[in-house]
């Protein structure tokens, strides 16, 4: 649920991240989206050996469960911020903490996912998993452009922030697991 809800807010986000900048951002031009997901990309890139190399320094899974809580909280927080801002700073803010929240979020919950699967049906457990997550992704792309265009792309953003929030609760249920 962690992974779906944190995703399913990306996807919010990334049906109307172009109109959004253009038309509330003020300053904004195509190259100003482009500029944003350099930030987002090159941030991401740019922090996800140091951050694979702090989760390897722990042994067993506990930081990355509370990573993950963590992430969702910033990243979401960050949405909902974002869905109020009108300057390019804070465009650029935004995206350089997506982008590093993306590299613990997808470091944190590769080593979670992987580890715990079973070697005889590994790649059943990976396409079901990746089945129902380019589900999920397709349903949240639909229903964000419905919801943006019946309510606009600030709300749009607000919600995303929403599920990537309630993203957090679900991963603590791990912390009790003998395995982790």
């Amino acid at each position: 649920m962690n992974d779906v809800l944190y995703w399913s807010g990306d996807a919010f986000f990334a049906v109307v991240l172009a109109l959004f900048i253009t038309q509330h951002i003020e300053g904004s031009s195509t190259s100003t989206v482009g500029v944003s997901y350099m930030i987002y990309r090159l941030l991401s890139s740019l922090s996800t050996v140091s951050i694979g190399k702090l989760f390897d320094k722990h042994k067993g899974y506990v930081d990355e469960i509370w990573a993950l809580f963590f992430v969702s909280i910033v990243a979401g927080t960050t949405y909902i911020a974002l869905s109020f801002s009108t300057q390019l700073w804070h465009l650029y803010l935004a995206m350089g903490i997506f982008g590093v929240c993306r590299s613990v979020d997808i470091n944190a919950w590769k080593m979670l996912f992987y580890s715990h699967l079973d070697s005889t049906t590994k790649g059943k457990t990976m396409g079901t998993n990746d089945a129902i997550y380019g589900i999920v992704m397709a349903v949240m792309a639909a229903l964000a452009g419905f919801i943006g265009d019946m309510y606009g792309f600030r709300i749009v953003i607000l919600v995303a922030g929403l599920l990537v929030l309630l993203g957090a609760f679900p991963v603590l249920s791990l912390r009790k697991d003998k395995y982790v």
